[in-house]
């Protein structure tokens, strides 16, 4: 078994609040059959037959939606393998999602300039893979490594600072998050990687409150992992926006919180891990340069193993997956009855 577009299992995390949501209805409605003081009266609004038909009618759909994210996967039996030559490099963009991202010392503001910054870089590199990790206080994925840019563009598009509950900004955890990422980016399943070049992009303000990550640096350095650092706002003190809020961020006192960029934890950070240093709050050029700078450690190829023969297994699982639908509207046309 193996997948057209192994990046999208991803979406099958969806199925657990779906389970939750399902879960809590059959529950609910349980309860309030049970709170009827009077039996016969509960037998009469919600028999205990029709409660089964429903469970079983929502289990179906459930399995329904299941199958149809499994389709959207792409399954297909492989067979065989053989070294396939492929050029491209993986591409990890990291990008700071913390509240002084929304500071507008830039047009329209530093996250959205970063954004748009990111998508010009991926757009000048059609090749290779790409993933995108978000940090603030804390870390998150928000793409795995994948050829789909499409899909990676979609789900940059939905960046915000909201996705990050944990504010402040920690270049150290991170780091050590993309460090990982990068050791298990071999493709599941059907294809190994054996050669290629591996970069990371980081965008920030440069403000850092994690202490040291000079040791995470070394160790991306002694991988060889290239690493870019992209520095946006002006190091002129500024309010923090509250992002969906109004208002700015106070301390404990009540006085506006400021903060200003930071261009030599970002040079320092580039300098210790081996990288370069760009600056992108005055010139956009600077992405395209970027992205030329990526093109140019194409110096080689990769080696991967690919199927023989792929047999699509997903005209299958969404015809089953159409079955159980229909199955949910026959239960739900004899209940009606």
């Amino acid at each position: 078994m193996c997948f057209a577009w192994p990046e999208h299992v991803v979406y099958l995390l969806f199925l657990i609040p779906l389970a939750v949501l399902l879960g809590y209805r059959v529950t609910r409605q349980r309860q309030a059959r049970e709170l009827l003081a009077d039996a016969d009266l509960a037998d009469r609004i919600m028999p205990g037959g029709d409660l089964r038909i429903l469970f079983v009618r929502w289990l179906l759909l459930f399995l329904a939606t299941t199958l149809f994210l499994f389709a959207f996967c792409g399954p297909q039996l492989c067979r065989g393998s053989r070294p396939v030559e492929r050029k491209g490099v993986d591409v990890l963009f990291m990008l700071d999602v913390s509240n002084s991202m929304l500071v507008a010392d830039v047009s329209p503001d530093r996250l959205t300039r970063a954004k748009s910054g990111i998508l010009r870089i991926s757009k000048g590199l059609r090749d290779g893979r790409q993933a995108l990790l978000l940090f603030a206080g804390s870390p998150l994925v928000q793409c795995p490594m994948t050829t789909d840019h499409a899909a990676f563009e979609a789900l940059l598009g939905m960046v915000s600072t909201e996705l990050v509950s944990d504010q402040g900004t920690a270049f150290d955890s991170a780091l050590n998050l993309a460090m990982r990422l990068f050791e298990r980016t071999e493709p599941p399943g059907d294809v190994k990687e054996v050669q290629g070049e591996k970069v990371i992009v980081l965008l920030s303000d440069g403000e850092n409150h994690s202490g040291n990550f000079r040791a995470v640096a070394d160790a991306l350095k002694q991988s060889g992992v290239s690493v870019f650092t992209i520095v946006l706002g002006k190091p002129l003190p500024a309010a923090i926006p509250l992002g969906q809020s109004s208002g700015v961020k106070k301390d404990a006192a009540g006085k506006i919180v400021k903060t200003r960029s930071s261009p030599e934890t970002m040079r320092r950070l580039a300098g210790d891990s081996g990288g370069t240093f760009f600056d992108a709050s005055e010139d956009d050029a600077v992405y395209d340069r970027v992205a030329e700078r990526i093109s140019t450690l194409v110096s080689t190829s990769r080696l991967v193993m690919m199927p023989v023969e792929r047999i699509p297994l997903y005209p299958y699982v969404l015809l089953a997956g159409c079955l159980l639908l229909l199955l949910e509207l026959f239960l739900m046309q004899g209940r009606r009855r």
